[in-house]
């Protein structure tokens, strides 16, 4: 006969079993600290430099410790022997320098720091993309017929106009490398959070958490420019040979050593408000926080350096990630909100937002990215329906509507090409020919639509009336897209 347990016998039994092996007596709470009866020091100077380690228990390891504290920041390395020398180099010029000189090139700084009255800042690329007859002398403000007064023509003379080179300024290898402790540690943190700010923003539903905070989305914003300045551009003949100024590799390694994690940084920064830009509403923001964030991505959209088209350096050479790819992804996610879209077209300079339009259309007209084409769509569309200026501004870009019904043709013509019967078993075998989502052609079609509500941009459409018309009696045509273009081509009729 087997012998009855009580319930205080069962509940001990089951609470040891319950009891993981791995306990020790570390777990036992609370702990107390025991003192040695021991008066004498011992010598672990033998012990100094390793890694420190101590005994722990279940509880420990549970609540995140672990045996080694080696990881633990208890204090930033000292920068006094960079300061030292520097602090001491301009109290010697100071003291050596005469007040009536001193007030001479104080004088001379803030009259070069001052702007020139009228005058613009732009680069070579701005110069070469400018309208003809947009810098005549003696007319500021030249009266284009059928143009959009957003090109350079505000400088009275050529005199005034600032070169800015295409390229911005780089790293300068030295042939030491210099970098004190402080230095290369503080790099290493940097890069280490911003790793896990980009890590965080993959996780479904953090994007929504990351651009409420106002402090992270200030950050951003600083970081999406950091240290990035296009040189003023030099009148005189290029020449190969350095200055006596470039040839300080080693004060230049000093004052910039953090070239090596910039573009770690800028890269992180461009991934991350990739992430959260569809969930980012900058309406809520002050004008501190949403402006370095638009003016940075604007930016880079219309940047034209290598800087900005070329992959990033920690990346393979056959990758497609490069800043001006993602700024497009990010400007995609944004412009779906109509107070992002208000902002957009708000943010100075408006000689920037023809060049954003230019480049968007060139992406539209590159059928090889057909990712990168649809997002290009989807700005355009949502753009030209926030305002109407905007809307004017694309119509009078080269190739603007033939891009754009190019768009809906190719999206047709991918449609009739894979309901034929006779070609089921080719499609078969490539299955990257998909057609647009009717989404995207209601998009394009859309743009078309905010276009063709413009009096002025009525005449734009005379030559395309025909290919419009034969998309919308197309038979593999969504209704919901002939119904936007025979609007369209409704607008257009009331010359």
């Amino acid at each position: 006969m087997e012998e009855s347990q009580t319930p205080a016998e069962e509940k001990s039994s089951e609470e040891a079993e319950e009891k993981p092996k791995q306990a020790s007596r570390f777990d036992r709470l609370p702990v107390k600290v025991v003192k040695k009866e021991d008066d004498f020091v011992v010598d672990h100077s033998d012990q100094l430099g390793q890694v420190q380690q101590f005994l722990s228990g279940l509880l420990h390891w549970q609540v995140g410790g672990g045996d080694s504290t080696e990881h633990i920041q208890t204090h930033f390395e000292s920068k006094m022997e960079l300061l030292a020398p520097r602090s001491l180099a301009g109290h010697h010029d100071g003291s050596c320098s005469d007040p009536k000189r001193r007030g001479q090139a104080d004088a001379k700084e803030s009259a070069t720091e001052q702007p020139v009255e009228n005058s613009i800042i732009a680069t070579i690329d701005d110069m070469l993309c400018a309208r003809p007859g947009a810098l005549v002398e003696g007319e500021p403000f030249p009266n284009h017929s059928g143009t959009f007064p957003f090109r350079i023509h505000h400088a009275k003379n050529h005199r005034n106009i600032k070169l800015l080179e295409d390229e911005p300024r780089t790293l300068d290898e030295a042939p030491l490398s210099t970098v004190a402790s402080w230095q290369d540690s503080l790099t290493k943190r940097c890069i280490c959070v911003s790793n896990i700010i980009r890590s965080l923003s993959f996780v479904p539903g953090n994007d929504t958490e990351m651009s409420k905070h106002p402090g992270l989305v200030l950050l951003l914003g600083k970081l999406v420019l950091l240290h990035h300045e296009h040189p003023e551009r030099k009148r005189a003949p290029q020449t190969y040979e350095k200055e006596e100024e470039q040839d300080r590799g080693l004060a230049c390694s000093k004052d910039e050593w953090w070239w090596d994690c910039l573009s770690v940084l800028r890269e992180n920064t461009l991934v991350t408000l990739a992430n959260i830009a569809g969930q980012l509403d900058l309406s809520v923001y002050p004008e501190s926080i949403c402006l370095p964030i638009l003016d940075g991505l604007l930016h880079w959209m219309v940047c034209p350096s290598a800087e900005a088209q070329d992959p990033f350096p920690t990346a393979s050479l056959n990758s497609a990630l490069t800043p001006q790819r993602l700024v497009l992804e990010s400007l995609c996610k944004l412009s779906i909100q109509d107070n992002n879209v208000d902002l957009i077209l708000a943010t100075p300079p408006f000689s920037r937002q023809e060049k954003l339009y230019a480049t968007l259309l060139r992406y539209v007209g590159e059928r090889k990215n057909q990712v990168y084409r649809e997002m290009a769509v989807a700005i355009l569309s949502n753009l030209a329906q926030g305002d109407t200026l905007a809307a004017r501004a694309i119509a009078v870009q080269k190739g603007s509507l033939g891009n754009l019904i190019s768009f809906l043709e190719d999206g047709v013509t991918m449609a009739q090409y894979q309901q034929s019967q006779h070609s089921l078993h080719h499609v078969s075998h490539h299955t990257h020919m998909e057609p647009p989502s009717v989404n995207m052609m209601c998009r394009a079609a859309k743009a078309l639509l905010a276009m063709a509500k413009v009096e002025e941009n009525r005449s734009e459409f005379v030559l395309f009336e025909g290919r419009l018309l034969d998309i919308s009696i197309s038979s593999v045509l969504n209704s919901a897209v002939a119904g936007i273009i025979c609007e369209v081509l409704f607008q257009i009729g009331h010359l």
